[in-house]
């Protein structure tokens, strides 16, 4: 009995999307993302729509777009008590969302960002140095249980960092490898290539604020003001060239 209960609200729920505005999708982004991503110009309903992915900079001055997005209800998500959505951007598929009794489950999420729309949000002096380059974030499946503690494995990948306070010089390609469990989560950081080494590893146990240790090291003359655009979290090290980097700073 309580099965065809939860089978009938899933399919109420179905045709509840179906005529639901997809303007209320981009309602969701702006409070998920605490206003810092928004959808311009949302056509179609929850069930079909499409529009496009903006960022919004921390002082909320200003809107950079950067995502075509369409998305496509899933019906077969409701033979699972669930519902969900096929996203995708240009015809190329970014991921699947579905949300049912085991919570926020995403996967096969594939997204690629320019750095500088990316980073703006962050409301950091060093979010807002210009920066290039591409972000690729790709999860296998991440999931989050009613409780917050989500658990999964994402790789985001940093290609030609650049910063426009240094014009005509380039950076390297960087990873960040991202495990969570239970709400957990920690991170390691290498550099594929690049004159700018940087690694170093940190976590953020559920609850509590996220820790980094690393290093940085390079050219001397490039990296010589790195302190003033990093907030107190890059500290030189004994030799040129080299700093130390720790979050929250020491």
């Amino acid at each position: 009995m309580t099965r065809r209960l939860l089978a009938l609200l899933a399919l109420t729920l179905g045709f509840a999307v179906l005529k639901a505005p997809a303007a209320l999708l981009g309602g969701l982004l702006g409070h998920f993302s605490g206003g810092g991503l928004i959808l311009q110009q949302a056509e179609g309903s929850l069930w079909q729509g499409r529009g496009i992915l903006a960022s919004r900079d921390a002082g909320g001055r200003s809107l950079t777009p950067w995502l075509p997005l369409a998305w496509r209800f899933d019906t077969g998500a409701l033979a699972r008590l669930a519902i969900g959505w096929d996203f995708s951007s240009s015809g190329s598929p970014l991921a699947h969302v579905e949300l049912g009794p085991g919570g926020l489950a995403v996967s096969g999420l594939s997204l690629h960002a320019p750095a500088g729309a990316a980073l703006s949000a962050i409301p950091h002096p060093a979010a807002r140095a210009g920066w290039h380059g591409d972000l690729s974030l790709t999860a296998p499946r991440w999931q989050c249980p009613a409780d917050g503690r989500c658990s999964g494995e994402a790789s985001l990948l940093w290609r030609g960092a650049g910063s426009a306070l240094f014009p005509g010089r380039a950076f390297g390609d960087y990873q960040l490898q991202i495990s969570a469990e239970a709400g957990s989560l920690r991170f390691t950081l290498a550099t594929l290539a690049g004159p700018i080494m940087a690694s170093g590893q940190g976590e953020a146990p559920y609850g509590q604020p996220p820790r980094f240790d690393g290093q940085l090291s390079g050219d001397p003359e490039l990296l010589r003001r790195l302190p003033a655009i990093a907030g107190g979290a890059a500290q030189p090290g004994n030799q040129p060239g080299h700093f130390e980097i720790h979050w929250p700073p020491r």
